[in-house]
């Protein structure tokens, strides 16, 4: 069997539901399978009986293409991290993916912002339309990743008209424990990542006839991560010849460059309590809390530069500037943490034909960094200390989801929901007159936020009308009010505002279809068409976003929310082969987002025509998904792969007609996954995976301009190779070697991604 399932064939997503947390306990299955006043569907798939509660779907039934990543994959594959476990799937991407990069960007189907993250069923994302959180989430804590596409992902709300990411983390059915620890280091010399050393711990017990569960998990990582960026002169400063050094270089984009970043040395924690406990045969009631941190300093940057007399320095000096450290100060570097507090309380009440769901989640950010200010001219910032700015961001999101699933009626299925959303979004811009001591803060210099309210309504029937012929039928209605809005610049007073506020009241109807005209113990066919509508508001970050080190930016507080016509059509088939000792699956779909007021990043990101986040009038999305799994003559032998096509252009712009027909920004044309996986059926044994990518290069402004090679900002040609070998024995030990970047090529996604390394793990499960 493929560990990705990569057509559907175990997807259990909640039916249709903005809040579709899983009920992953096992004590919520014992209970339905021996309760008689349950209704309980059973569907045979790939040899495996998929049984969950009633608010689950038969996947069959899901329109749309879905993928799952169970927990064999993500334990037997070369992941880093917990955003490794999904970027290898057809139509998803993670945009600028260095190391641990502290807010990665998750794209399906090339929307910005336009993908839902979630853990448990708590929704990840804020205001400012980051997921900090997302990595420091510890990687063994999940056992399987959900991810949703097309039209009726979308029913999660605003945020979701490209797809749906649903982390979920384990709950044992028994007393268990784990323990994994591991460490990593570059294989050459200054250009991979250095000392990574990872440890995880979980302690779980069922207990009261399996009624009542908890489980606590601990994880922390630490390392010296490759920055992947080089330092340069800033604000104009291009002119080294008048500072009299030497030893710099000028890129491809005109760039001097004048040394490297240094690395991120960074430390992460997570820590995660879950429990459930069934009251009764038909209450069960459940809870997770949890709470994480990213912290992160620069350190350790490397100057090329030489002054008069051939001696390495790093000061410079202007005819019309002091000397400066332009290593500090950049805005690309400095000292920042992240902290995160996530929690959820979930009822559930089945009837005799029917379940009733009150679940209330909340995601809380408190967050700063801080770097210097060598500009200062009373007080410039030094390596040790001087003057500095801060940036200081706090959101809160908090959810409250009531949902009702009817099963009264023998072929149809109806779900429907009351939603409310509450967000809060502060950021706080300060001066310091010490950058190394977050105690020294002064007055701000710019300041913005904002309180959203949503109230949201859904109803959705599942309807199989013949064995082969099953439809879905979804309409959605939200009511947002964003309000307490405020903008405060103290260099450009004239944009300042207060009181904004604005409302948007939408409704999202959704319609699917799914035909199986081949469905036996060996084959199974079918086709999926399926068509809808969403939307999503501008994030913060898409209306405030400010220039830092060489990359200008504009603001743009008046951006629109834009809108999504959102239609695919698929086909999957599955054999079951003797001859070839597994099962061969493959998928074919095509999809089409039609776009208006479509929000995309126009201009080049330099100081004469800055990057902006702006309002098109309409944009087109439309591609290919292809992926495919076949067995080698070996029982757990698979090769696996997948290509995606995402011709994603501006269609018409009234106010930049000559973007029109380009290929919208930082989105690849083609994109490839390639992978030669061996993993034992038995529980104990050999494994291995090899996997390989490959994107073409692809454009960085919206005027689609040649991409640059090794430079810093453009996306050229990526390729990866990636090996990870281990062993399971009957004890539970686990023993594993990885390698990652073998070949060392060291291509530009943005930033510069880091070089070989090698991670040797050793788990051991109870």
């Amino acid at each position: 069997m493929d560990t990705i399932t990569k057509n559907n064939q175990n997807f259990l997503l909640v039916a249709q539901s903005e809040s579709r947390d899983i009920i992953t306990g096992d004590s919520q299955q014992d209970k339905k399978e021996s309760s008689v006043k349950i209704q309980q569907n059973h569907y045979q798939l790939k040899g495996v009986v998929a049984t969950g509660s009633t608010l689950q779907s038969d996947v069959t039934k899901i329109p749309g293409n879905m993928s799952v990543v169970d927990s064999k994959s993500i334990m037997t594959m070369p992941n880093t991290k917990i955003t490794d476990t999904i970027k290898r799937l057809p139509g998803v991407r993670i945009d600028n993916d260095v190391s641990f990069n502290p807010r990665p960007k998750v794209k399906i189907r090339g929307i910005n912002y336009g993908t839902l993250l979630m853990l448990d069923g708590v929704i990840l994302s804020d205001l400012e339309g980051e997921s900090r959180i997302l990595n420091q989430i510890s990687l063994y804590d999940v056992e399987r990743v959900e991810v949703a596409r097309g039209s009726f992902a979308s029913l999660y709300g605003t945020g979701a008209i490209g797809g749906v990411v649903n982390f979920i983390t384990s709950m044992p059915n028994k007393f268990e424990t784990t323990f994994i620890t591991g460490y990593g280091n570059e294989l050459v010399k200054g250009q991979g990542d250095q000392n990574t050393f990872k440890i995880y711990g979980s302690i779980g017990s069922a207990f009261f006839d399996k009624r009542f569960k908890v489980k606590l998990s601990a994880g922390y990582t630490r390392g010296d991560m490759e920055a992947g960026f080089p330092t340069y002169f800033a604000n104009g400063d291009n002119t080294a010849q008048n500072s009299g050094l030497s030893g710099y270089y000028v890129d491809n984009a005109g760039q001097t460059i004048i040394g490297t970043g240094g690395r991120r040395k960074l430390q992460t924690y997570d820590i995660r309590l879950k429990t459930s406990y069934d009251i009764s045969e038909n209450d069960t009631i459940s809870a997770m809390l949890s709470f994480s941190n990213h912290y992160y300093r620069f350190s350790g940057y490397t100057s090329f530069l030489k002054d008069s007399q051939g001696n390495p320095t790093d000061l410079i000096c202007l005819t019309d500037k002091p000397y400066k450290n332009y290593f500090i100060g950049s805005g690309l570097g400095g000292i920042g943490s992240y902290s995160h507090l996530l929690g959820n309380l979930n009822y559930i009440h089945d009837f005799e034909d029917s379940t009733l769901k009150i679940a209330f989640s909340t995601m809380n950010l408190f967050s700063w960094w801080q770097d210097a200010d060598r500009d200062n001219a009373n007080n410039p910032g030094t390596i040790n200390g001087g003057a500095g700015k801060t940036q200081d961001t706090n959101s809160s999101s908090n959810y409250l989801d009531i949902i009702y699933q009817d099963n009264h009626f023998d072929n149809h299925r109806v779900s429907a929901a009351l939603q409310f959303r509450y967000y809060k979004y502060a950021q706080d811009q300060r001066y310091m007159t010490n950058w190394l001591d977050k105690n020294t803060r002064t007055d701000s210099y710019r300041n913005f936020g904002n309180d959203a309210l949503v109230a949201s309504a859904y109803i959705n029937v599942d309807s199989q009308w013949l064995d082969s012929l099953s439809t879905n039928i979804g309409l959605r209605y939200d009511f947002w009010q964003n309000f307490n809005g405020y903008f405060y610049n103290q260099e450009a007073l004239s944009q300042n505002t207060t009181n904004e506020e604005n409302r948007l009241s939408v409704f999202s109807p959704k319609f699917g279809i799914n035909y199986k005209p081949l469905s036996t113990n060996t084959q199974n066919l079918i086709f999926k068409a399926s068509i809808g509508t969403g939307f999503r508001m501008p994030t913060m970050r898409d209306k405030y976003q400010f220039t830092h080190a060489s990359n200008y930016w504009d603001i743009n507080p008046n951006l629109k929310h834009e809108s999504a016509l959102s239609f695919d059509i698929g086909t999957e088939y599955t054999l079951d082969s003797k001859i070839l000792q597994g099962q061969f699956t493959t998928s074919l779909y095509y999809f089409q987002i039609e776009l208006r007021d479509m929000i995309y990043r126009e201009g080049s990101g330099d100081e004469n025509n800055p990057w902006k986040f702006i309002n098109a009038g309409r944009g087109r999305i439309l591609g290919i998904e292809y992926a495919f799994s076949i067995p080698l003559f070996l029982e757990g032998l698979t090769l696996d792969g997948n290509y995606t096509l995402t011709r994603a252009i501006v269609l018409k712009n009234p106010t930049k007609p000559t973007t029109e027909g380009k290929q919208i920004p930082a989105t690849p044309l083609h994109s490839f996954n390639l992978s030669l996986n061996f993993m034992s059926h038995a529980p104990s044994g050999f494994y291995s995976s090899l996997w390989a990518f490959y994107v073409p290069a692809f454009y960085n402004n919206d005027l689609n301009s040649t991409p640059l090679r090794n430079t810093y900002g453009y996306y050229e040609d990526q390729f990866s190779l990636n090996l990870k070998i281990g062993y399971r024995f009957h004890n539970g030990l686990d023993i594993s070697v990885s390698f990652y970047n073998m070949t060392n090529y060291r291509y530009y996604d943005f930033y510069q991604v880091a070089g070989v390394s090698a991670y040797a793990q050793l788990g051991y499960k109870f």
